[in-house]
């Protein structure tokens, strides 16, 4: 028998009025606190996360977020006293929603990344860069002068030689970080200034190749500034009162590692299909963390994009995410999901209608449908998402 909830959920009636609730939040800053150490595309407005996070949940509650991306519910859920899970399958979004929720302080990580930061600085004040960096002596990169990477076909067509030899520097001495939280703040603005430093074209959120990329800028001193941005951002998280620690977990939607009527409510922003496609956008970062972006593609929730079944297999798993989501959610608790209608291959995809009848036919019932026109998302080209609320009879 289902869990017998002691303290009442959300009313109704804070439910039905959803709709008539601001959902725009034009003027809010949506890079607070630790919400822009790295770039994501199809992020959630934390704003819009933190509103549905307090109309379906009470403090000390349980938030799940079974599509976490970059992290965006569970750092509001934290702040507003309630508990959270995030999962994801890529393992760049699962690394960024651990540093976006870290509260390690400023003076552990720069102790933890005196050397990071001290081959950064040296690298940085000599523009080090040239064949010359791995010859003799104690520059930074003697120890890497024959990493395999230097001279590696993918790598050396994304990254000019100078570029090229600077990353592997930098990346090498990463490694050697033993605190795990503050060699991840690292990894992250390492991430964070691939594509900069890449020779892919700017101006597009996927990865293209620039036959034509002009020099690019070294990437110690972008790195050497991103790292204090990082670590200054995430220690600013230790000044807020009241914060409940949220869990990040590498895992899929379709099979939750979680137990039956467990949560007191799923708040998620799930993917858009082939129009974002997540493992190709991370393709840099992945593959410097040792990750195959092009397998992560073919097991993510609308991955492979040109694949002519992209769309029947979304939408079998996207179901099967509902099952889930029902399984884990406890009775009369809600699931709120933000989604808009994509364009994939070139016609538009009613995914608010597949949510509906996805969340139907395992159970759930429609409470609201609130429209947010976004007017502040970088890229507004589904004109308006829709905020569903589902109840869990």
């Amino acid at each position: 028998m289902p869990t017998t909830l002691k303290k009442k959920g959300p009313s109704a009636t804070g439910i039905n009025a959803a709709a008539s609730l601001d959902w725009e939040f034009a003027e809010s800053d949506t890079r607070t606190l630790t919400h822009g150490i790295h770039r994501y595309s199809g992020k959630f407005i934390p704003q819009v996360a933190r509103q549905a996070i307090e109309l379906v949940t009470n403090p000390g509650e349980l938030v799940l977020d079974l599509y976490c991306g970059s992290g965006t519910t569970l750092l509001e859920a934290a702040q507003c006293r309630r508990h959270s899970i995030g999962i994801d399958m890529n393992p760049l979004a699962t690394m960024i929603s651990r540093v976006k929720s870290s509260r390690l302080s400023l003076a552990e990580s720069s102790s933890a990344l005196a050397a990071v930061m001290e081959t950064a600085d040296i690298l940085a004040a000599g523009q080090i860069g040239e064949p010359s960096l791995f010859g003799a002596g104690s520059s930074p990169g003697r120890e890497e002068s024959n990493d395999w990477r230097l001279s590696a076909p993918w790598y050396t067509k994304w990254f000019q030689p100078r570029v090229l030899q600077q990353l592997v520097a930098l990346h090498a001495s990463i490694a050697t970080v033993t605190n795990v939280p503050a060699r991840e703040c690292a990894l992250v603005a390492f991430s964070d200034i691939l594509r900069r430093v890449s020779n892919a074209k700017g101006g597009y959120p996927n990865v293209m190749f620039d036959r034509n990329a002009g020099k690019k800028a070294l990437p110690a001193p972008l790195f050497r500034n991103r790292l204090a941005e990082v670590l200054s951002a995430v220690d600013s998280l230790r000044d807020i009162t009241d914060w409940i620690q949220p869990s990040v977990q590498d895992g899929d939607a379709r099979s939750l590692p979680l137990e039956s009527v467990s949560v007191d409510a799923i708040v998620t922003h799930p993917p858009y299909i082939g129009s974002i496609p997540y493992a190709e956008y991370g393709v840099l970062s992945l593959t410097w963390l040792g990750h195959d972006a092009k397998a992560l593609d073919a097991t993510l929730t609308g991955g492979k994009r040109q694949s002519r079944t992209v769309v029947d297999r979304f939408q079998a798993d996207y179901f099967a995410m509902f099952a889930e989501a029902f399984r884990v959610l406890k009775r009369s608790r809600h699931m709120f999901v933000m989604v808009a209608n994509p364009v994939v291959k070139g016609e538009t995809v009613d995914l608010v209608a597949m949510s509906k009848v996805g969340a139907a036919r395992v159970g759930f019932e429609l409470a609201a449908d609130a429209i947010r026109k976004g007017v502040n998302r970088r890229a507004n080209k589904m004109a308006e998402e829709h905020l569903l609320f589902f109840l869990k009879p």
